[in-house]
């Protein structure tokens, strides 16, 4: 029979395909088998080092892809570019016996490592070899070269290196030997995990030519791959992370794993050896210890029942100072703005057995970012201890070596009562209260005591059990709990669209079919429920249950947002763009010199600012000049420097300004205007003619990449708020449906207003005052320009 071997068209990878081949051949005499060249990702890209083009599998996967098509039988891999997981079908067969694992230092003149001159240049694509370099000698400098073994050596020739590092195995395999070459020990250079193993990929039901290949298996290979890949799993590693793994028996016939790992920068590592007889154990204890040095603070938070403004203080704090933030679906997603920039946000919510991402995988995943960022928030709702499966995250945090604190959060089963009028105790009432979740992890009524429930004259909380209230509210009646007994559904609780339906026991049901309730919801049973009517205190603001999109040009919580939220609204921000300051060059004798200057935005000012301060210029460079602004928030971001704006036009835009700011002018003033770079001509074209103006770019309006939310759900809005033209056009150029917006559009001024007059829509609501303020007031009346 002929079998088709696939594998690198290297010389390295051709010499051990042809190992392959030749030890199959010997064998198996009847059989054929021949090399098929594959060219693969790895070796097209030759530029950039390994860490920058992709993850583990750029030498593996086309050889993968012909394996599954059928197109050949075995692949020959080098077992330390194997990912840790395999595409489905394929499998690896036992490892044969392995080659020094060692790395070498091949020098163009000195003898050894320690005989380089300071500053010594060695070549290397491997961020593993890079850190480890840098821990024999700090002097060293590393420069990335990729290619064969034979380019690599041409090449340190040609560019003066002082050497290079490579893999011993592939050196002995192509018999290449120099005059000078150090052998690394193993206690000095930390290998790859399976380093000098070839491993022999076939598809998963091919047992006769995996009954071949595994003759030729090696007890000790199988040991160390179970062992260094066990770790590289363990630890979470991949190739943007420098890990290093090796598997050697002692002379007291036990086996030792001695493990390296580093973060991506490359300016933190960690080392650790470990002794004992199981392969698999010895892994996981060495990634323990790994991590007890190396992973960062994981956050256990809770977000509180549902408004952002009652999350801790702590809670806040560690949102705004995280790396990475890993939140569930119950959270405000308010809270979200508050995190810095760069901070990474991964969803992992989950409904009703729709799972983003299984409670196993999100345990994992919290291991795994702990060792890339030094802080990780996990965010859930409500509290992380109540029904919130913190206490599993935490344990298995606890068992993998990593550090974690538990940041309590006001729980929904307390804080939606409390917020619908009715306390969980009272004096002489309810001395107490049972909190227990509805339906278990099939979807079914829980295994609940209801006559423990019934019997007792505490306060009875369900959580998750909204589908539920007819059997939960029969089965308390028939526990003995009368049916006049006083029962409340708080749907939505701590939220704009916060909804109570209260009954008793026997109509509660029919009530909340009526009502409509949506989930999640809290439902309370008991003489509590009766005091509601006294101590219902839900505010009755203007913009309750209303909802706006604000796209906005900085990152954070806008004020607007923040105005809109105190009248009740419900307020979603996309950031459009982001303000870059433009550094510019000019004497301060010519600031000086300056009669008038002009700031039309508070990015203008900052920006003119952080430009004082680079050349060294303090106030007394604006003794003698005067400043005209656009309009009060301009002006209040001028008073932080200790400066009054003495010009503002009554109505806030640059047409405004320009004609104020004439009617002062004799004709001789020169006048800086201190500008974004892609300001429009209005002002330029009134003033021209009547002084000597000059504008000097000071900031950029920068576009981002946008993320619009689909023309259903823009229109589910109730407004949809433009404070600047630059929105408008990045807005409008991103929308793939070019028809009117489903939503009502409101616009803080007339540049805005024409610019959404380009477009095509007609329909927009100007606000009288062109301000947050009057933005505000605009969607509390309705009634504009």
């Amino acid at each position: 029979m002929k079998y088709k071997i696939g594998t690198r068209g290297s010389r390295l990878a051709l010499a051990q395909a042809e190992y392959v081949r030749g030890k199959l051949a010997a064998a198996f005499s009847e059989d054929e088998f021949e090399l098929h060249m594959i060219k693969t990702k790895g070796d097209r890209i030759l530029d950039r080092p390994l860490h920058e083009i992709g993850d583990k599998g750029l030498f593996v996967k086309e050889i993968e892809t012909k394996l599954l098509d059928g197109e050949i039988d075995i692949g020959v891999h080098s077992m330390k570019d194997m990912p840790a997981n395999l595409p489905e079908g394929l499998i690896l067969t036992r490892a044969w016996k392995r080659a020094d694992c060692r790395d070498v230092l091949i020098l163009r003149e000195k003898k050894s490592l320690y005989d380089l001159p300071e500053g010594a240049i060695i070549g290397t694509g491997s961020k593993r070899r890079q850190c480890q370099l840098k821990r024999l000698r700090k002097d060293i400098t590393t420069v990335n070269i990729r290619g064969n073994i034979d380019t690599r050596i041409k090449k340190m020739e040609e560019e003066k290196l002082d050497g290079i590092i490579l893999a011993a195995a592939g050196l002995q395999r192509l018999g290449i030997k120099t005059h000078s070459m150090q052998l690394l020990s193993l206690e000095e250079m930390i290998p790859a995990p399976a380093q000098g193993i070839l491993a022999l990929e076939i598809r998963k039901n091919d047992e006769k030519l995996a009954h071949m290949l595994d003759l030729f298996a090696d007890q000790d290979a199988m040991r160390a791959v179970d062992a260094e890949r066990g770790f590289l799993k363990a630890i979470g590693g991949d190739c943007h992370i420098p890990t290093g793994a090796v598997f050697q028996k002692t002379p007291d016939a036990s086996y030792q794993l001695r493990v390296m790992y580093g973060n991506a920068a490359g300016d933190r590592q960690a080392y650790a050896l470990v002794n004992g007889n199981c392969p698999e154990d010895l892994a996981i204890r060495a990634a323990a210890a790994v991590r007890s040095q190396m992973a960062g603070m994981v956050y256990l938070t809770g977000s509180g029942p549902g408004d952002p403004k009652l999350i801790s203080v702590r809670g806040i704090s560690l949102i705004r100072e995280a790396d990475c933030i890993i939140y569930d679906r119950l959270i405000p997603e308010q809270l979200l703005t508050e995190a810095k920039p760069g901070c990474q946000l991964i969803y992992v919510g989950k409904e009703n057995h729709h799972h983003t991402m299984k409670q196993d995988q999100i345990n994992r995943l919290l291991v795994q970012k702990s060792m890339e960022f030094e802080k990780t928030v996990r965010l859930k709702g409500g509290d992380p201890f109540v029904f919130g499966r913190g206490g599993e995250e935490g344990m298995f945090l606890k068992a993998h070596g990593v550090p974690f604190e538990i940041i309590p959060g006001i729980s929904s089963c307390i804080a939606g009562p409390a917020l619908a009028g009715i306390p969980v105790t009272h004096r002489g009432t309810a001395l107490g209260f049972h909190v227990v979740t509805a339906h278990d992890s099939h979807d079914r009524l829980a295994d609940i005591d209801f006559s423990a429930l019934a019997a007792g004259k505490e306060t009875c909380i369900f959580l998750m059990g909204l589908g539920m209230i007819k059997e939960i509210a029969d089965r308390l009646m028939e526990a003995g709990m009368s049916g006049n007994t006083q029962i409340a559904v708080i749907s939505r609780a701590a939220t704009p669209w916060q909804k109570t339906c209260q009954s008793d026991l026997t109509h509660i049901a029919e009530e909340v079919k009526k009502a409509d309730l949506v989930s999640p919801a809290v439902i309370v049973a008991g003489a509590v429920v009766s005091l509601r009517e006294q101590l219902m205190s839900f505010p009755q603001l203007p913009l309750l249950q209303k909802r706006y999109l604000i796209p906005k040009v900085t990152g954070g919580c806008s004020k607007l947002g923040q105005l809109l939220r105190k009248q009740g609204a419900v307020v979603d921000e996309i950031q459009t763009g982001s303000i870059t300051t433009i550094n510019w060059h000019i004497s301060a004798s010519k600031i000086q010199e300056a009669d008038w200057i002009i700031f039309t935005s508070k990015h203008g000012v900052m920006s003119f600012f952080e430009n004082m301060s680079r050349c060294h210029y303090d106030l007394r460079t604006l003794a003698r000049c005067k400043i005209a602004v656009i309009g009060e928030k301009t002006a209040d971001c001028l008073k932080r420097y200790g400066l009054y704006a003495d010009l503002i036009p009554e109505t806030f835009h640059s047409g405004a300004l320009a004609l104020a700011l004439k009617n002062v002018l004799t004709g001789r003033e020169k006048v800086l205007y201190f500008r974004a770079k892609e300001a429009g001509e209005q002002l330029k074209q009134i003033l021209e003619t009547t002084c000597r103006l000059e504008e000097i770019p000071v900031y950029e309006n920068s576009p981002l990449p946008l993320l619009l939310p689909a023309e259903k759900d823009l229109a589910e809005y109730d407004g949809i708020l433009f404070t600047c033209a630059s929105s408008v056009r990045r807005i409008m150029n991103a929308r793939k449906d070019k028809g009117l917006f489903p939503a009502t559009i409101y616009s803080i001024g007339p540049k805005t207003t024409a610019c959404l007059h380009t477009y095509g829509e007609r329909n927009v609501l100007e606000a009288a005052e062109a301000t947050y303020s009057g933005l505000v007031t605009l969607c509390i009346s309705g009634n504009g320009k």
